[in-house]
Formats: structure tokens, sequence, C-alpha cells
């Protein structure tokens, strides 16, 4: 009767300490919006190549090669499945192989020992043995070191593909950045030597005395300003060319593509907000670290229940010197033990409040980055938007410059228009074309961050 009560006590203690300290539940993720503000299939894993330039292509295969970032991302993805390979080990054996030699002599002039028993002087035994360590994981704490490790794997792999589709985008990006400034200098340069021809024309008008000198101070003005304008073009040119050499490993001064021609607009689309979690890779790592922590507050509960360990150890040891006899003689030993913590001083209900601290904040971060990815994709497609219809509004003005430009020039020739006509219609086709270069590039970029925005085609299979 008294050892049933005692087993009664202990049992009961064990659901009170269970009870005690009850699971916390998993942050809910924040409810999707039914419809994004465009409709369209999102980009698929080849949405780089939609674009038909090869030279971004070679620029992206360049950056995969030589990107720190990258080579960064995959070393920390290799130090989380080591990790996970030591967690894994925690609930196995522990098997070690042991060998020595103990020599021992005594003396017998102590007068202890009576003489003409063949007791030896010197004793020499060797042994060889194996010992073997297990910590039963009855609690399930090693389990959930091991679930824990293997989230953080996860979610280092996951961090390492967001790395590199961060790193295609920004590729992209920044190479349709240099393209449309290479563009816009020399339309800038245009647009230059436009307002240095009015100079020269106002110039000759004053020395001839048919008109004041007001003219001429706007004219210079009007001059100096669009070189301002150019070099300030040059400086955004060189900006961007050294970001892209930065970003694909090259080093400072190296000559970049030459790259002309028109680059297709793909018709990217932001597929269903429902299915943004699973397309994202960034949103995937982040549910994996809550994986991560709502696993060690697992681990965490389990260390307030007693550990259970099997030690053993089995061999043989020999003594060859001895008189009394020779040969083997095996050993063997078998030891549970039960470990069950009374006091520590609060460590373990820090331990458990610190785990939970993790879940809250990692709930709160997962939250955070599904929260950016639905703005991310709504910020892109009113980009995309906006551009479309200012691609199209500028598009219309610069044919219509040309269609003047085109009769200044038959007037000329006609010697029916004048100088200073010719050179403010060249000029207006300058700025024109160059306000269109903007919009054209802007809008390619737009269309690499809704392709970033929804996964670049990624998926966790």
């Amino acid at each position: 009767m008294r050892r049933a009560s005692k087993s009664f006590l202990a049992a009961a203690a064990l659901a009170l300490a269970g009870c005690a300290h009850a699971p916390s539940e998993r942050p809910k993720a924040p409810p999707a919006p039914a419809a994004f503000s465009q409709a369209g299939a999102a980009a698929d894993a080849k949405w780089a190549e939609a674009f038909g330039d090869p030279a971004l292509l070679g620029l992206i295969a360049q950056a995969r090669r030589n990107s720190p970032d990258l080579a960064i991302a995959r070393a920390r993805r290799r130090e989380a499945v080591a990790a996970l390979t030591i967690a894994d080990a925690g609930d196995q054996p522990a098997v070690s192989v042991g060998a020595g030699l103990e020599s021992s002599a005594i003396s017998l002039e102590t007068g202890r020992i009576p003489l003409g028993f063949g007791i030896p002087r010197r004793t020499d035994v060797a042994a060889v043995g194996v010992k073997a360590s297990w910590e039963l994981d009855v609690w399930g704490r090693e389990a959930a070191k091991t679930a824990a490790a293997d989230a953080d794997a996860r979610a280092a792999r996951f961090t390492a593909e967001q790395a590199d589709l961060a790193l295609v985008a920004e590729v992209a990006r920044l190479w349709f950045a240099v393209r449309g400034a290479r563009e816009q200098l020399g339309w800038l340069e245009a647009e230059f030597a436009t307002r240095l021809r009015e100079m020269e024309i106002v110039e000759r008008t004053v020395a001839a005395g048919l008109v004041d000198s007001d003219p001429l101070s706007s004219a210079r003005l009007a001059a100096a300003q669009a070189k301002v304008d150019e070099g300030l073009g040059r400086r955004r040119l060189a900006a961007a060319e050294n970001a892209l050499r930065a970003l694909v490993g090259a080093p400072p001064g190296e000559v970049l593509p030459e790259a002309k021609g028109a680059v297709a607009m793909p018709p990217f689309g932001a597929g269903v907000p429902s299915e943004l979690l699973l397309r994202r890779p960034d949103l995937a790592a982040a549910a994996a670290r809550l994986d991560a922590a709502i696993s060690r507050e697992g681990a965490a509960l389990a260390d307030f229940y007693p550990s259970v360990t099997l030690n053993g150890q089995a061999g043989w040891q020999a003594d060859p010197a001895s008189r009394l006899g020779r040969g083997t003689t095996g050993f063997w030993s078998l030891t549970p033990s039960v470990d069950l913590p009374v006091f520590d001083a609060g460590r373990r209900e820090a331990g458990l409040e610190a785990a939970r601290a993790r879940i809250d904040g990692s709930g709160a971060e997962w939250t955070k980055a599904v929260l950016g990815a639905f703005r991310e994709v709504e910020d892109a497609l009113a980009d995309l938007r906006e551009l479309a219809r200012q691609e199209e509004l500028t598009g219309r003005v610069l044919d219509a410059v040309r269609v003047r430009l085109a009769n200044a020039e038959a007037r000329r020739k006609a010697g029916l228009a004048h100088d200073a006509e010719l050179s403010a219609a060249r000029r207006d086709e300058a700025v024109a074309a160059r306000t269109l270069s903007m919009v054209v590039w802007e809008r390619r970029q737009a269309a690499v961050r809704l392709a970033a925005a929804t996964g670049g085609g990624w998926s966790a299979r």
C-alpha cells in the first residue's frame, strides 16, 4: 500500500508539472486580401529571360559566381545543416572504446605480508573495454531540439534561395538603370548641343544689332543649366555602373556590356494573394524560424521533467604477472539513473520565458514579413499602372515633337524657317525623348520589382 501511494504521488507530481506549463499557441498569419488590385499570372522561374536581353542573363550568371552575399547565405546554410546533424545525434547512445594499463608495487619490508605465500611485489593489470551512455528521450526534449534544428536548416535554405532571388532582381534593376542612364545621357548631350547652338544664334543676332542683350543672358543661362544637367547624367550613369560592378563581383573600371535595342515588357501579374505565402522564400524562412522557436519551447518544457540515463560498460582485463593465476577476466556493469531537478535558482523558468519570448518575436517578424510582401506587390502594381499611362503619353508627345521637327527641317530646306526654329525643335525632341526613356526604363524596373515581390517563380517543393 505504501509503495502504491508513493507511485501515485510521483505520477501526480509529474502531471502537475505538465499542467503548470502548457505549450503556447502558434501565432496566426494576418488575413490575406481577397484579390490584388490587378489580375494576372505571376512571373515564373524564367522571368529574367522574358525581357529578351542576353546581356542581362550574362550579368546574372556572373553575379551568381562572384556575389559575396550569396556565398555568405550558402555558408550559413551549410552551417545549419551541420547543426541539424549534431542535434539529431542528441538522442542516440554515445559509445566509446578505451584501453588502459595499471601497474602497482608493494614493499615486503613492511612486515605486514607473510613470507612464502607467493604474493607478487609488482602487479600489472591491462584492461580493454567499451563504455556506453544513453539518455532516454522520455519527455521529447531531444526530439524538440532536433525539430528546432531542422526548422533552422529549412530557414537557412529558404534564406539562401531568397538571397539568390534578391541578387537576380537587383542585377536586373541596376542593369536597366544603366541602360536608361546611357540613353538619357545621350539625349542630355543633344539638349546641351541645341542650347549651345541657340546661344550662338542669339550672340550673332545681338552682335548684328538686331536685338538688345537681354535674350543673350537667358540663352547663356539655359546653356549653362543644360551643361549641369549633362554632368548630373554622367554622375548617375557612373553610380549605376559602379553599383552593378560591385554586385556582379567585377573590379572598378571594368567595361560593362554594350547592349542596344528595345527590351520587351513582360506582362507580369500578381497572382492570388493566398498563394503568395507559398511563393516567397523569405516568408517561408520566417515561418520556419517560427517553427524553430516553437520547438525550442518544447525542449524548455521538457527540462522540468526528470532525465533518465543508462550507463554501461563491458570488457576484459588481464593480470599476466600474477602468480595466483593467468588469463583474462571479463567484466560488465549497467547503471540506470534518474535525475530529478529540484532547485536551479530559476534557470528553467527563465529558459522557458526566453523560449516564449522568441515565439512572440518570431511570430511578429512573420506577420511583418507577410504584410510587407502584400505591400510590395501592391506598390509594384501601382507603379506599373501609372508608368504604363506615362509611357503611352510621353510616346505620343515624342511623336508629335518629331512631326514638328520634320516640318521645321522641310521649311528650313525651302528657306521658309530660320536656324532658331530648327534648333528649338531639336531641343524639344531631346527633352521628349529623354523623358520617354526615363519612363520606359523605370517601367522595366517596376516589372522586376513585381517579379521579385511575387517570388520569381519560387516554390518550396
